[in-house]
């Protein structure tokens, strides 16, 4: 496979309530024209299945039984994260790093796939989450 980013540690205390960030939370399509920075990207992965007890393989995302059939992708634009080239990357919450699996921009295949949401290809970054079912049914 391709080249591995570590990512910075993330922050696990803020300043925000998690009621009052559930209350500010709205979607937002149109973006600012600049680069997500790599702190962003770590923060936003470790958020969405980062390991929360290491002792016990826990993360921020619950799974029945443990099984974490969730993985999580970036999809990076051209000039959309500072230090990053344009590529999917696949996150791995054990070691928090991603690797890059695809290069290049695909933007615009993954807005085709998305039904040609325009706000796909405008993103600078894409997140997609898949799911690997085996590890559900196989139990």
């Amino acid at each position: 496979m391709g080249e591995v980013i570590k990512l910075p540690p993330p922050v696990t205390r803020g300043n925000v309530s998690v009621e009052e960030a559930i209350s500010r939370r709205r979607s937002i399509r149109s973006y600012a024209d600049k680069p997500l920075s790599i702190f962003h990207i770590s923060q936003l992965l470790w958020a969405a299945q980062g390991i929360t007890d290491p002792a016990r393989g826990f993360r921020a995302a619950p799974s029945a039984g443990a099984t974490y059939p969730l993985e999580v992708y970036v999809v990076v634009g051209v000039g959309g994260v500072v230090g990053l080239k344009a590529g999917v990357y696949k996150y791995d919450p054990e070691s928090h790093e991603i690797r890059l699996v695809v290069p290049g921009d695909l933007r615009e295949v993954l807005a085709e796939a998305c039904l040609g949401q325009s706000w796909v290809r405008e993103a600078p970054v894409d997140i997609v989450i898949t799911a690997v079912y085996e590890r559900t049914t196989s139990r």
